[in-house]
């Protein structure tokens, strides 16, 4: 390997690294409360109800998800299209949103919680 190729190793990890740190600020900016909530929606129906519910409740840890697991719950074509909205492969999108995707939720609050939403508009109108 000559100092050019260590070079362009070095500067291309460096880009990389760069893109990693911004992503999740960028999804939290691409996904705003209603892809946010779509998607702890989805994660929900999957089978992932426990670990969405950990994200927001101040008073327990978060639990973990994996890519696959969001993989699972989003479907290909789902994360395929958030993957070319970003232009970014699709293999660091579903590493970013595992990592991050607690601490956005939590963020987020309970506007993003979907099974507060659910609750809400499953409370009967007072007016009859």
């Amino acid at each position: 390997m000559t100092w050019s190729d260590a070079l362009k190793g070095v500067v291309g990890n460096l880009v990389g690294q760069a893109e990693q740190a911004a992503l999740p600020d960028v999804l939290k900016g691409i996904l705003g409360n209603e892809g946010l909530q779509t998607i702890l929606t989805k994660l929900q129906g999957a089978g992932f109800g426990d670990q969405v519910q950990s994200w927001f409740d101040k008073n327990k840890g978060n639990l973990p998800i994996t890519p696959d697991q969001i993989k699972t719950a989003l479907g290909d074509e789902h994360v395929q299209q958030i993957a070319k909205s970003l232009g970014i492969p699709v293999d660091a999108i579903l590493a970013a949103l595992a990592e991050k995707l607690p601490e956005i939720a939590n963020a987020a609050g309970p506007a993003a919680n979907p099974e507060a939403s659910a609750n809400a508009s499953a409370t009967p109108d007072p007016k009859g």
